[in-house]
């Protein structure tokens, strides 16, 4: 495929930005999106910048950098990184594929690049679906940051061409020097179980198989947070679908877990990037399932276990050694978040069966790391 190919679906590049950027700050009021989520001074010093930056590196440094600052100081209580590979000059030598878990759309693929850029390596491209760019100027906004688009709506035949366009451009920027983030499954784990899609495993090695998989440097990392913002609306949408058997999203409901992803508080999060995964096939077995269950153990392996999570484990029944002290605030934190959720569910449901399922995907992570 040549770049043409790509045209719908890349990043902007730089001779785009002076005229996006102006489209961009006469549609809206940055300084009233931003503010609920990084303060008034913060909003007001990017907004102003919006109109001044004229490459993709200038928008970057003056508008995305700054705003994800503010971001990870006012909703995490601090975010640490281990690596594998401690080589860090080994480990990105060369330009690779990071697979993670799927926390948030905004925030996985930033605090991979934070890493990167701070330990003085270069940012990725990002993937995201086009399901969550349904306003033009969220696409706008997403591919001045270095975002390609994934097509996820369409026909069979509309997927599987999407798909094999997608697998190519990312050979094509990876075979020019530039790392890629994708998420290992379209949309975030409801119930905590982070598994890679196998159909997004078969888009990467549809071209060339084993050949084409080492190619792209494949680099898992696993991404641990100790709070999870959104665990009420996912509480309740598992639920409502145990019960009724499906569960169909209001208007606006994307955008408000968007919303509360972004702007509720996380805790400690932690990032683990793990060594490159090779090529590997067991006979009888789908290459891109096994591949996929590689990926899924390296995630596991690298998660932060917090003390919510040894709780959530024994609430539920598990015996589960104490991995990690747990204080008398650890347990007044527990059942703090506990009666949140409860709170905010109403009387839909019990009591009992609230907690068990905000157990259940609070503990899973845990249960997976242990393998349980």
């Amino acid at each position: 495929m040549s770049n043409s190919d790509f045209e719908n679906i890349r990043p902007y590049l730089d001779d785009e930005v002076v005229g996006i950027t102006s489209k961009l700050s006469e549609t809206l009021d940055w300084v009233k999106l931003m503010s609920p989520i990084i303060g008034e001074d913060n909003a007001q010093e990017i907004a102003e910048a919006m109109s001044m930056v004229e490459t993709i590196e200038e928008f970057q440094d003056e508008l995305t950098s700054p705003f994800l600052e503010s971001l990870i100081e006012g909703t995490t209580t601090g975010v640490t990184v281990s690596f594998e590979n401690e080589d860090l000059e080994d480990y990105f030598s060369k330009p690779m594929l990071h697979l993670t878990n799927h926390r948030d759309i905004v925030l996985d693929p930033s605090l991979i690049n934070v890493a990167r850029l701070g330990n003085g390596f270069s940012s990725t491209q990002i993937g995201i679906g086009d399901n969550l760019l349904k306003k033009d100027w969220v696409e706008s906004l997403v591919r001045l940051n270095k975002c390609f688009v994934v097509p996820r709506s369409g026909t069979l035949r509309e997927k599987l061409a999407n798909s094999k366009l997608v697998g190519a451009y990312i050979r094509h920027v990876i075979s020019n020097e530039t790392s890629v983030w994708l998420a290992q499954r379209e949309g975030r784990a409801k119930n905590g179980e982070d598994l890679t899609s196998p159909a997004l495993i078969r888009m990467l090695i549809s071209n060339n198989g084993r050949e084409g998989w080492e190619s792209l440097n494949v680099c898992p990392v696993s991404i641990s947070y100790e709070w999870d913002p959104c665990d009420a609306l996912k509480v309740r949408e598992l639920l409502i679908t145990d019960r009724d058997g499906a569960y169909k999203k209001s208007p606006g409901e994307d955008e408000m877990s968007m919303a509360l992803g972004l702007s509720e508080m996380k805790g400690d999060v932690h990032l683990h990037f793990c060594n490159p995964m090779s090529w590997s096939e067991e006979v009888g077995e789908r290459t891109e399932k096994v591949l996929a269950t590689k990926v899924d153990e390296a995630i596991f392996r690298g998660y932060k276990i917090f003390p919510n999570q040894i709780l959530a484990s024994r609430q539920l029944g598990h015996d589960i050694p104490e991995l990690i002290s747990i204080s008398e605030e650890d347990l007044v934190f527990f059942n703090k978040r506990i009666q949140t959720i409860i709170d905010f569910i109403d009387d839909e449901f019990t009591k009992e069966e609230i907690t068990n399922k905000w157990c259940e995907i609070t503990a899973k992570p845990l249960l997976n790391h242990l393998g349980i």
